[in-house]
């Protein structure tokens, strides 16, 4: 008796949950959707006038490298067949 209420409560809340995706995924995707729809276009109303031009430099990588040991130079010679 008890494996037969544990099997109709999983089947309940199996179709509960079917349910409840089914009716609130698409609302919750449009939400997103029209998010994302205003900040691009919130993105567009700030972009600079036509023939301004800005240069905006990637400081992460403050660093520089050594190029002495970045590996040894080969020099080949090409041969005739």
């Amino acid at each position: 008796m008890a494996l037969l209420r544990f099997i109709l409560i999983i089947g309940i809340i199996y179709y509960l949950f079917k349910f409840l995706f089914k009716a609130f995924f698409p609302v919750i995707v449009k939400k997103t959707f029209d998010k994302m729809q205003n900040n691009q276009q919130q993105q567009h109303y700030q972009q600079k006038p036509e023939g301004e031009v800005t240069v905006e430099k990637n400081m992460t990588h403050k660093e520089k490298h050594d190029t002495k040991n970045v590996g040894d130079y080969v020099d080949f010679e090409e041969i005739d067949d």
